[in-house]
């Protein structure tokens, strides 16, 4: 967080490696980039990952990827998608946000604002049904998707279905007991999370309700959903204390608590069993609220 461009370097020749390195995709799945222009004219990189078996209309997932605001693209959470297209009944839209700090809020919010309107907007075109459409995202990505989701509440639509937030970034405050615990720790930690928000805000002073959805006072009328939180990670508290929150407003919550993992560990491990079965559970929630209906 010290040396974004340096860590944006190190990330990029990384990278090369990574993407050179992955499997052919599974049988049957596939996937596009393509863009999204927004209102003011901004392109929004897009890569669209489906199945060639899809029931039509298909469900969708909005996927918004993580890394502290600053970091991460398309690549970064390819192998997830990858999963998502392959075990779930859904059509999976992943988004490349403008990053902080050339970037500040709400860039990146207006971004994924700009990428959910191209997905309703062309629902039909794209085989999905626009009332089947979940918004989700992991750490910095989670935060966003849960903006996203009250903004959509507070405007009237689009309409969502579900959220899915992955041990996300939800409280720019950074009191609570587990930022203490965990205030130097890798691969995430609380000091870190205080360098970032001045740098996605733009500024010192206090989040808006969209940069940060703990500040929310009233979280009634949002989406089932979907969280996830890592016994050591300095999110965790707030993670579960916005998963009560949600159940006190009624809405319905499904908790999903990891003992002894950290920050990210299903990206920086995704082989271990516990990552195998994170990932399972998060392809489980999707394929029961967006997916093929049951009847």
């Amino acid at each position: 967080m010290d040396d974004v461009a340096g860590s944006r370097a190190l990330a990029a020749a990384l990278n090369v490696d990574v993407v050179a390195s992955r499997p052919p995709l599974p049988d049957g799945v596939k996937y596009r980039d393509t863009v999204a222009t927004g209102a003011r004219g901004v392109d929004v990189p897009l890569r669209v990952y489906s199945r060639d078996d899809l029931p039509a209309p298909s469900g969708a997932l909005l996927f918004v990827h993580g890394g502290a605001f600053v970091f991460g693209d398309l690549e970064l959470e390819h192998e997830r998608c990858v999963y998502y297209a392959q075990n779930v009944d859904a059509l999976i839209v992943s988004v490349d946000y403008r990053l902080a700090p050339e970037f500040p809020f709400p860039a990146g919010h207006d971004d994924v604002w700009t990428a959910l309107q191209w997905l309703v907007a062309r629902a039909e075109e794209l085989g999905v049904d626009p009332r089947r459409i979940c918004v989700g995202g992991a750490s910095a990505g989670g935060s966003l998707a849960a903006g996203i989701v009250l903004r959509c509440r507070d405007e009237g639509g689009p309409p969502v279905a579900a959220q899915s937030l992955i041990y996300p970034v939800l409280d720019d405050r950074g009191t609570s007991p587990s930022m203490a615990t965990f205030e130097l720790y890798d691969p995430w930690d609380g000091e870190r999370s205080r360098k970032m928000w001045p740098l996605y805000l733009g500024h010192h002073e206090d989040a808006p309700v969209y940069a940060a959805p703990a500040r929310a006072n009233d979280l009634r009328g949002l989406p089932p959903t979907f969280m996830m939180s890592c016994e050591e990670d300095p999110l965790r508290d707030e993670d579960l204390a916005y998963a009560q929150r949600l159940l006190f407003a009624g809405v319905s919550v499904e908790l999903h608590h990891y003992r002894g993992t950290y920050h990210a560990f299903d990206v920086i491990g995704p082989e271990t069993a516990v990552s195998r079965r994170a990932l399972s559970e998060q392809a489980l929630f999707l394929q029961r609220e967006v997916g093929t209906p049951t009847g």
